[in-house]
Order: structure tokens, then sequence, then C-alpha cells
């Protein structure tokens, strides 16, 4: 556990220096650079002419009246024929599984 712990915290730290050594490389932190852009910044006295309408207002669409659907005449519904099973009886007395009574496969398995 506390393995894991101190593997994290290295990486957030090797994460964090690296992130300020390519700041500071970039020049981010220096201030004196971004000073001077803005000083020399160039402050436009015309008018922002705003953009104009060129296409034409277009007419408002009407909404049609929906076709009138013609009812359809119900089809008649047949009823299912109800299917009757017989139950199955479980057969509480069977005959005794000999040679004559057994199966034709179970005859010949031995022979």
């Amino acid at each position: 556990m506390k393995r894991k712990i101190v593997i994290s915290t290295i990486l957030i730290v090797l994460a964090t220096v690296s992130s300020f050594a390519i700041l500071n490389a970039d020049g981010y932190f220096n201030n004196k650079s971004e000073n001077k852009v803005l000083a020399t910044e160039v402050v436009s006295l015309t008018p922002v002419v705003l953009a104009k309408e060129t296409t034409p207002i277009k007419t408002p669409v009407v909404a049609k009246k929906p076709i009138p659907v013609k009812k359809t005449v119900a089809k008649k519904v047949i009823p299912k024929k109800k299917i009757i099973r017989k139950k199955s009886k479980l057969n509480l007395n069977p005959a005794p599984f000999t040679s004559e009574t057994a199966p034709y496969s179970a005859k010949n398995k031995y022979n």
C-alpha cells in the first residue's frame, strides 16, 4: 500500500515539474513581453459595421389541410381453435424390463 502511495506522489511531482519547465521554456512566466505587446496594440477608431441581411424575407409557409383518409372495412376476427392436450399419466406399475419387452437396440446390445 505504501509503495502505491509513494509511486503516485512521485508521478504527480514529476508531472508538475515537467509542466512548469515546459511553460517556462515557452515564455509563459515572462510578463514583460506580454506587457510590451499590449502597449503596442493599435486601437481602431472606425466603427465596426455589422453584417447586413442580404437574403429576402421568405413568405410564411401555410399548412395544408390533411387529406381525409377513407375508412377501411374491419376484417373479421377468426377465433383460434383451442387445442385440447391430453395430460400424460405416469404409469406407477410399469412392466418389468426384460429382453422381450426391451426396445430393439437394447435387445441386441450384448448379442
